[in-house]
């Protein structure tokens, strides 16, 4: 299984694929892998491709309207501006990382999780961010990325979420919060999410299998906002585009994924125990309060409960054989 290169799957996002250059000497998410540049940082290599595409503009778009003071150079301390943009791509690589090591486990995905390239990657990007909690997260994490414990993380990963999404550890961020909330919390949570996904140039591809809220696009999509924002760092664009990928992060981080993932992480590790799978939820709750804290912000309490099954709701499925009414969707008394 090492030895064999297989080509990854494509993004959810329709629009954000993965091409990578097969003498990439460490993957990077999809979008900096689109293009070249040098760069002279020690800790991601000397002279190498680190992937900042000069076409990002078309691959991934700033909002419409925004952006108009492109080609205006700011001033910046060289060394404080290249620490900045080599953060910005790291973190980036994390939350994709995530986003894929969070799929649905198959070999094929194992294996890239688990390579040799990926693993370096993954630990530069983290030493980059210089965090000591962050780096024993990760280290844990990946000495659990051997072949032979593909097993084993499949079957807990089975025994975690099952095949519905109401398991006993949901993946979706709507399933947990405010038993007492409106009825109208989980559908407003989700065109609040397909808004964000659209004003940033990204569209949940037509055959996906999961919604919106689901953990994997979440991570991904930010991926796709600190990606934005190396490119808006690296081309020296003035203050109004850097300024709006960073206010988008810190409000999904807020609203979204700094909301419900302690909770889900912390429900996961309890679960699965101290394998490979647990060692992920603890990397990823790790990761997102240290994203959390770059921004000021408290992450949501790991004690966050379970939204209770809307009883009425599958009742009328079973009865007119509906399958995929919307979570938190009004229900009517139809005729008999």
């Amino acid at each position: 299984m090492q030895n064999e290169k297989k080509p990854h799957p494509r993004s959810v996002f329709e629009n954000f694929e993965l091409k990578e250059k097969e003498d990439d000497a460490i993957p990077l998410t999809p979008a900096l892998s689109l293009g070249e540049r040098e760069t002279h940082n020690p800790a991601l290599g000397t002279k190498r491709n680190c992937g900042l595409a000069e076409d990002w503009r078309t691959i991934l778009p700033l909002p419409q309207g925004e952006g108009r003071g492109e080609g205006k150079a700011t001033v910046r301390h060289p060394n404080t501006l290249q620490a900045s943009i080599d953060s910005a791509i790291a973190r980036s690589f994390v939350y994709r990382f995530l986003a894929r090591a969070f799929e649905d486990p198959e070999e094929q995905g194992w294996w890239w999780i688990g390579s040799t390239e990926t693993r370096q990657a993954l630990w530069t990007g983290v030493k980059t961010l210089t965090n000591p909690a962050l780096e024993a997260a990760a280290f844990t994490f990946a000495s659990r990325l051997t072949p032979e414990a593909f097993e084993s993380f499949a079957g807990d990963y089975l025994a975690a979420f099952g095949h519905t999404v109401r398991g006993d550890c949901p993946l979706n961020e709507i399933e947990y919060g405010d038993i007492k909330a409106d009825p109208l919390f989980q559908p407003h949570r989700l065109a609040d999410l397909g808004a964000l996904y659209r004003a940033f140039g990204v569209e949940v591809a037509e055959d996906a299998a999961e919604r919106h809220d689901h953990i994997c696009l979440e991570l991904e999509f930010m991926s796709v906002l600190t990606a934005k924002e190396a490119y808006a760092l690296e081309h020296q664009l003035d203050g109004e585009p850097l300024e709006l990928c960073r206010d988008a992060q810190k409000k999904f981080l807020r609203e979204h994924l700094g909301r419900w993932t302690p909770a889900f992480t912390r429900r996961l590790a309890r679960i699965v125990g101290n394998g490979a799978l647990g060692a992920l939820a603890n990397f990823t709750r790790t990761f997102v309060e240290v994203e959390c804290a770059r921004f000021g912000l408290a992450p949501g309490s790991e004690d966050l409960l379970l939204r209770p099954v809307d009883e009425s709701g599958e009742r009328l499925c079973d009865s007119c054989g509906i399958t995929n009414l919307l979570p938190g969707a009004l229900t009517t008394n139809l005729p008999a």
